[in-house]
């Protein structure tokens, strides 16, 4: 069976992008969905995690407190080494972003002003080949594959845009969700089973119509809606899809916590490079993480020097 795993990092802040992470994993069939923490154990652990583990966990626990970076960026990247497709020897001048982002999604952060600016001193910190050699043994022998990971991101300016087409900010977060839930299915082979974990859209509790119409008005099941889940199931291409929407995912299921941590690497890096630019104009500029308060702050302190700069406010200050 196929799990699938969806999470975003960003929905909240004024600036940066919001940036959404996908996994999937090719388990044994089983009546249930197994626990990957369990399987792959202690290759794998939640924070904090014993001395040689890679720590997979909600992506604001992983990224708290001394050495959240390398965490964050040692997880990733020894998994991205495991992908189906990629050779398992991770190069360690791996561009991150370029990696986990579509072709497209790549072009639009980099056509920003900031988007090529040099954040190597951000994140110097990389695991090794090694790293990715051991967890791919433990996968392997548990007959776990790992056949997805990446993010996308969507700039403020398009974001912008988006928010204004549509009207609300969550149908953006939506949309978003379910295009990486869509190409999750897609992977699936014939007949295959799949269960996918998404994190709790808001508090939106009923799903079934909207996921009808995303998969061409299929007969949509409803197992369970209550406060803390909603669940469904509905027949792709000769199997069954299950669908879950979770609160607090990412602490639940694996699959979640790397794509909640692949979402929030990309927009770590997106704000590195945005405060690496500015602060290469302005050196004693505080960098910012992009969150209401302390952003308030940040665009007071820019605004002589957006100006100069050129930045428009239409495309940098996020409209909700």
């Amino acid at each position: 069976m196929l799990l699938i795993g969806i999470d975003e990092a960003g929905y909240g802040p004024m600036l940066g992008p919001l940036c959404h992470g996908l996994s999937v994993f090719r388990v044994p069939d089983a009546a249930e969905p197994p626990d990957l923490w369990e399987k792959l154990s202690p290759a794998v652990s939640k924070h904090p995690a014993p001395a040689g583990a890679v720590v997979v966990d909600d992506s604001k626990v992983v990224y708290n407190g001394p050495n959240k970076f390398k965490r964050l960026l040692h997880g990733i990247m020894a998994f991205k080494g495991c992908e189906e497709g990629r050779p398992h020897s991770v190069d360690p001048t791996l561009a991150l972003l370029e990696n986990l982002l579509s072709p497209d999604d790549c072009a639009k952060c980099q056509s920003e002003p900031w988007g090529r600016a040099d954040v190597e001193a951000f994140v110097m910190e990389r695991c090794t080949p090694e790293d990715s050699a051991a967890l791919l043994q433990k996968l392997s022998a548990r007959k776990i594959g790992l056949c997805v990971l990446q993010s996308r991101a969507l700039i403020s300016r398009d974001y912008n845009a988006e928010v204004q087409r549509t009207g609300n900010k969550a149908e953006v977060n939506w949309m978003r969700a379910t295009a990486l839930l869509r190409h999750g299915v897609s992977r699936a082979k014939p007949s295959e089973k799949i269960h996918a974990t998404i994190d709790r859209q808001g508090g939106r509790k009923f799903y079934a119509a909207a996921l009808s119409e995303l998969f061409g008005g299929t007969l949509v099941r409803t197992l369970i809606e209550e406060k803390a889940r909603s669940a469904y199931a509905l027949d792709v291409n000769g199997g069954t899809l299950h669908i879950e929407f979770i609160e607090k995912a990412d602490s639940r299921s694996l699959p979640v916590a790397l794509a909640s941590m692949a979402a929030k690497l990309t927009r770590e890096i997106g704000m590195a490079r945005m405060n690496a630019y500015f602060r290469s104009h302005a050196p004693n500029l505080a960098p910012t993480a992009g969150y209401y308060t302390d952003a308030q702050r940040f665009l007071a302190e820019t605004t002589a020097l957006r100006r100069r700069l050129r930045i428009d406010d239409a495309a940098f200050i996020r409209v909700k």
